[in-house]
C-alpha cells in the first residue's frame, strides 16, 4: 500500500485526538440501536510517512510509517463501524485506499473519488434516522466550502472534527489592504457569505492622501487568532455545541498553521459528546 509523505509529530497528535475519540464514541453507543458511519474527506492512501520538509529538530524518530486516519477507524475494535465512507481526489491514494479496503474483507467501505463538497451533502441527504456519524474533515488547504459544513450539521446525527487552515486563509487576507475580488469569493465560500469577514477591515489611518481617491485604503489587523475565533462563531451558529478548546498548531516559526475543532449536530448526545471531545482536546 501507497503511504503519504507529510506532516510531523503534529500529525501524530491530530490522529491520536481522532483515535482517542473514535473509539470513545463507538464504546458511548455500542449498546444502542444505531448504525455508526464514520466518513473520511480528504483520506489521503491510508496511512503516511512524515515527510523530510517538516522533520526538522530531533524528529528523526518519527520516520517511521505510521497510520492514517482511514486505517485507524477500520481498527476500532470495541464496536467497529458499520460502515466506511473515504473520499479521496488523488488517483494514485485513491488506489491505495482501495487495496486498504481489500485488507478487510467483509466491512462496509466506500471509497469515493468525487469533491468532498459533492460526497458530503449526499451523505448527509442518505443518513436514516436509526444512523449517527463521524465526519473527519481534514483538507490539505481551503477546499472544504461553507455550505458543506452547514449541510452537516444540518443532519443531526453528526460529530465532526474540523482541522481549519488558518494561515493559508490569513494570507488570502492581506493585512495592508483588502482582498482582491478573486479572493473575496474564496473566502465568501469559506465563511458562508461576505458579511461574515468584511468587517475585519477598516480604514486605514496611514492613508496620506485619502481626497484623492475614490474610497480610502482598507487593512486588516494583524492578529491571525481573529479568523480562528471567527470561524468559531460561525460553527456554533449552525451545530448544537462545539468543544471549548480547539488544538492549534504552530511551524517552527511559532505561527499558527492550524486550528483543530470538534462540533456535534445531535441535539440529544452533543453534550456528552463535546464533553469527551474537549476533555481529549484538553489532555492529549
Amino acid at each position: 500500500m501507497t503511504s503519504q509523505s507529510f506532516g510531523g509529530p503534529w500529525t501524530l497528535e491530530k490522529l491520536d485526538i481522532l483515535e482517542r475519540y473514535l473509539d470513545a464514541y463507538t464504546t458511548a453507543l455500542k449498546d444502542q440501536p444505531f448504525r455508526l458511519i464514520y466518513v473520511d474527506a480528504f483520506a489521503g492512501s491510508g496511512s503516511y510517512e512524515p515527510g523530510s520538509g517538516y522533520i526538522e529538530g530531533g524528529y528523526e524518530d518519527f520516520r517511521e510509517l505510521h497510520q492514517g486516519s482511514p486505517r485507524i477507524a477500520l481498527n476500532i475494535a470495541d464496536k467497529p463501524f458499520d460502515r466506511l465512507v473515504f473520499t479521496e481526489q488523488d488517483p494514485v491514494s485513491s488506489k491505495s485506499l482501495q487495496e486498504l479496503s481489500k485488507e478487510f474483507p467483509g466491512r462496509n467501505i466506500e471509497v469515493k473519488t468525487f469533491d468532498t463538497n459533492y460526497v458530503l451533502p449526499r451523505v448527509c441527504d442518505a443518513l436514516r434516522t436509526d444512523e449517527r456519524a463521524v465526519v473527519f474533515l481534514d483538507p490539505f488547504a481551503t477546499q472544504v466550502s461553507w455550505i458543506t459544513v452547514k449541510k452537516l450539521a444540518q443532519t443531526e446525527k453528526i460529530d465532526c472534527w474540523i482541522l481549519f487552515p488558518r494561515m493559508a486563509i490569513a494570507r488570502m487576507m492581506p493585512t495592508s489592504n483588502e482582498p482582491t475580488e478573486a479572493l473575496a469569493i474564496q473566502l465568501d465560500r469559506i465563511f458562508g457569505g461576505r458579511e461574515h469577514w468584511r468587517d475585519f477591515y477598516s480604514a486605514s489611518l496611514q492613508q496620506p492622501f485619502p481626497m484623492f481617491n475614490d474610497r480610502p485604503a482598507e487593512e486588516r489587523s494583524s492578529g491571525g487568532s481573529q479568523i480562528a475565533d471567527r470561524y468559531r462563531e460561525r460553527l456554533e451558529s449552525v451545530f448544537k455545541k462545539v468543544a471549548p478548546t480547539r488544538r492549534e498548531r504552530a511551524n517552527s516559526k511559532n505561527s499558527t498553521m492550524f486550528d483543530l475543532f470538534f462540533a456535534a449536530s445531535n441535539p440529544g448526545g452533543a453534550d456528552i459528546a463535546v464533553r469527551i471531545a474537549d476533555h481529549i482536546l484538553s489532555h492529549w
